[in-house]
């Protein structure tokens, strides 16, 4: 196991996560995510959209929704709700999933796209995922279930979910006290988390080392909205201000 721990300011440059994976993260699943500021570890529908003590009935009410207006719009209906979950999750919609990806310069630009708030340190979390705790997307039973949060890699449904190398944790729903607890609150997974800061004045430095690698809006949104986000970056950060 990775010893847990995090680092102020500790990533300044790609090569800095670079190396850090390549000297520890081996013969292990590893999962990454970067987010620009740091955040509990909660899922999109944990984070107050309503009163918690509904966020069950709203989950249904989603879910239900999306399966219901989604089908215009698929090129393959999913047939399993990890499947339908992990689609609305990358659509958009808030979910009990949270993305990661196993990709780690895949979540470092996840972290450094958009200017950090208040001039903050952004984050990289690093997942040791334990083996056991690992479940297939094939399965017939329901994320939404089950007494334990989960991890789980969709099957290729999304050209974005290939494209980021995603993977989820399926948060489990405490009923009894009313909750999600954070993945790094979690007491089965917290000493399997690493956390590295990203300096907020590396940002833009570090996006353009990721283009370098291939890594920007383009190649993680495959599509015309990745590419026109893509162009607009491009012309504005490679271009217009030099």
């Amino acid at each position: 196991m990775v010893t847990r721990k995090s680092v102020k300011a500790d990533i300044r440059r790609v090569s800095d996560l670079l190396a850090f994976v390549e000297d520890h993260c081996r013969d292990k699943l590893f999962l990454f995510r970067g987010q620009p500021e740091d955040k509990p570890l909660l899922p999109k529908i944990a984070r107050n959209l309503v009163p918690i003590s509904r966020v069950l009935e709203l989950e249904d009410f989603l879910l239900s929704e999306f399966k219901r207006r989604s089908r215009p719009h698929l090129t393959v209906v999913p047939n399993k709700n990890w499947d339908w979950l992990a689609l609305a999750q990358h659509s958009g919609m808030a979910t009990r999933l949270l993305d990661w990806s196993d990709n780690p310069l895949a979540a470092l630009w996840f972290a450094v796209n958009e200017s950090p708030p208040r001039r903050s340190p952004g984050v990289v979390w690093m997942f040791e995922v334990p083996t056991q705790d690992i479940v297939s997307a094939e399965l017939k039973t329901d994320p939404r279930q089950g007494h334990r949060t989960k991890v789980f890699q969709p099957r290729h449904i999304s050209p974005s979910i290939v494209a980021q190398g995603g993977w989820f944790t399926a948060h489990k729903f405490i009923e009894g006290e009313n909750k999600f607890v954070p993945l790094e609150k979690n007491k089965t997974y917290k000493n399997f988390l690493t956390k590295f800061e990203i300096d907020a004045d590396s940002f833009r430095q570090i996006e353009k080392q990721l283009d370098q690698f291939g890594i920007n809006a383009a190649s993680l949104f495959p599509g015309l909205i990745g590419l026109c986000k893509y162009l607009n970056w491009d012309a504005v950060s490679l271009h217009l201000k030099e």
